[in-house]
């Protein structure tokens, strides 16, 4: 908790310093800009604006906060759940290298959140149930996407879910988060990208590899990345 909170403080300093260098300008300007991703200005080239800078600090600076919500604040898991979107997160200690990612992190999310709503997982409508007897279903409005079984640590907050044999009895281990609307069940990436290569074929959408392979290249330039569901009661 110590070394979240020390990292909140931290962004929030950089929030500050970026609007002080909107007003002033200057040598504070070009350097948050080489950190932020901005290039030189004045003699033809551009430098990232203090707006810019602290727009994307924020950013960052909400989910770092989310981060000490879901660490003090436990999830009730069972009962069923609605799909809110795509949940993503970034596991690094390095606060720049957040912000830097942030940009991919968005993008990739957009792309996913399409793609699952080709195989019926859409926002606000698709549900993931968690039932007592540790089995689980993931709907659609019509169907069945995908069932199988689950633990759940509430200490660890990890989770494991095994699909069933249409899915080769896929694993996927990850964990369970509380956030300010519901909670997020987090996986490895390129193994939630793999539950959704499967799921198409399973729900017979077609295919679709040009888009998943550029949602994977998204993926594959954030270290740390962690792909999932986001959803609320």
């Amino acid at each position: 908790m110590k070394k979240i909170l020390v990292t909140v403080s931290a962004m929030l300093l950089i929030v500050s310093a970026a609007n002080a260098q909107e007003k002033s300008g200057g040598l504070l300007g070009g350097l948050l800009g080489s950190i932020f991703g901005g290039n030189k200005t004045e003699n033809t080239e551009t430098t990232a604006s203090g707006t810019d800078i602290a727009s994307t600090a924020e950013s960052v600076l909400g989910a770092l906060l989310g981060n000490v919500i879901s660490q003090v604040v436990p999830v009730s898991l069972p009962g069923t759940w609605t799909y809110n979107g795509v949940a993503s997160a970034i596991e690094t200690e390095n606060a720049l290298t957040t912000l830097a990612a942030s940009t991919y992190k968005e993008k990739l999310e957009t792309k996913l959140d399409g793609y699952l709503q080709r195989i019926g997982i859409v926002p606000g409508v698709a549900t993931i149930t968690f039932n007592t007897d540790n089995t689980f279903t993931i709907a659609s409005s019509t169907k069945t996407i995908a069932s199988g079984t689950y633990t759940y640590d509430t200490q660890t907050k990890e989770i494991v879910m095994k699909l069933g044999k249409v899915y080769s009895y896929m694993t996927m281990e990850g964990t369970v988060t509380a956030t300010t609307n519901g909670a997020q069940v987090l996986f490895d990436a390129n193994k939630f990208l793999a539950f959704a290569k499967k799921a198409i074929k399973v729900v017979g959408a077609g295919k679709d590899n040009s888009t998943l392979n550029t949602i994977a290249n998204l993926a594959d330039q954030v270290t740390g990345l962690k792909l999932g569901f986001d959803m609320k009661k």
